[in-house]
Order: structure tokens, then C-alpha cells, then sequence
């Protein structure tokens, strides 16, 4: 078969028409040097001419050309929107709430030593207190107990605000990309 035929073939595939397992088929049976089946042979008279016409060599080159460039820019696009999310420190950022999120578990633990001694106080010797919550021995040992509390308050009624600074930020990237 001619070199004609597997180009157009090609083009096929890189347009998006057709078959596509079928046309890698066929395309591979002709590298191959094999004859084609007689359907796939009526297969390709009927949809070359419907997707590419009476096209010359030069312009499928040209279009092939052109899908590339196309395909560039978008690889390009999405690269500099990547980088855009990198300077922003977007990774970074996350990292930041994972630290605070854990900050706020582990206080939270100490802030409720009573109601978690309650709890499991049969089951933990009366030495292992200052083992379990060691926050609460270093904040009682300089008579700052209540520093505990008031710093998980402080640390809990963060997250809403915090929260509510990222949904608008997401919301208001909806919006550009949306009109991008």
C-alpha cells in the first residue's frame, strides 16, 4: 500500500475521526506489509473521503502542523497555570493547615483531660497522667492551667474563618476559569 494511504490513515487517528482501534488496526496490518480485508478496505474508501476529502499530501501535513501547534499551546497553558499555583505556595499552604490541624487535635486531647480521665480513668494508673497529657503538667507546673483551654478556643474557632477564606477563593476561581 502506498504511503498515501498510511498518512491519511494517520491523520485519521490524529483528527479524532473515526474508529480509532480499527484505523491502529489497519494501520499496523499495512506497516506490516499484510493485505487488508475487504471490509477494511471499504472501510477506508468510504471514510477518507468523508473526513479528508480530496486532500494533497502538503495539506495534511499543513493540518498535522497545525493540530500540533494547537496542542502545544494547551501543554503550554496548563504549564503556566501550574507554575502560577506553585508561586502561590499552594503546596506549601497545605502543609500549614495539616501542622495546625494536628496543633489543634493535640491541644484539644489536653483541653479535655477531665472528661477523657472520666472515661478511662479505671483503666489508667494514676501515674500515667503526666505521661498522656504532658501539655497540661508543663502548663500547671508554671500555674497557667487555663492557657491550655483558652488556646484550644482560640485554635477551634479558627477553622471557620479559615475555611471560610478558602471557599471564597475557590469560589472566585470558578468564576475566572469559568470565563477563561
Amino acid at each position: 500500500m502506498s504511503e498515501n494511504l498510511v498518512s491519511s490513515i494517520q491523520q485519521l487517528i490524529l483528527l479524532g475521526k473515526g474508529d480509532r482501534g480499527r484505523l491502529e488496526y489497519i494501520l499496523e496490518l499495512i506497516t506490516r506489509g499484510r493485505a487488508l480485508p475487504l471490509s477494511d478496505q471499504r472501510y477506508l474508501e468510504s471514510i477518507i473521503p468523508l473526513y479528508l476529502g480530496n486532500q494533497d499530501l502538503e495539506s495534511l501535513q499543513k493540518h498535522t502542523e497545525q493540530t500540533i501547534n494547537t496542542l502545544y499551546n494547551e501543554i503550554r497553558t496548563l504549564d503556566d497555570r501550574l507554575q502560577r499555583f506553585e508561586k502561590r505556595g499552594f503546596e506549601k499552604y497545605v502543609g500549614k493547615k495539616t501542622v495546625l490541624f494536628f496543633a489543634t487535635v493535640f491541644v484539644g486531647w489536653h483541653t479535655f483531660q477531665n472528661s477523657v480521665m472520666l472515661a478511662l480513668g479505671q483503666y489508667v494508673p494514676s501515674g500515667a497522667i503526666q505521661y498522656l497529657f504532658p501539655l497540661n503538667t508543663l502548663a500547671n507546673s508554671f500555674g497557667q492551667g487555663a492557657l491550655v483551654s483558652w488556646t484550644f478556643v482560640f485554635m477551634a474557632l479558627a477553622w471557620p474563618f479559615i475555611g471560610a477564606v478558602h471557599l471564597s477563593r475557590f469560589i472566585r476561581s470558578r468564576k475566572i476559569s469559568s470565563h477563561s
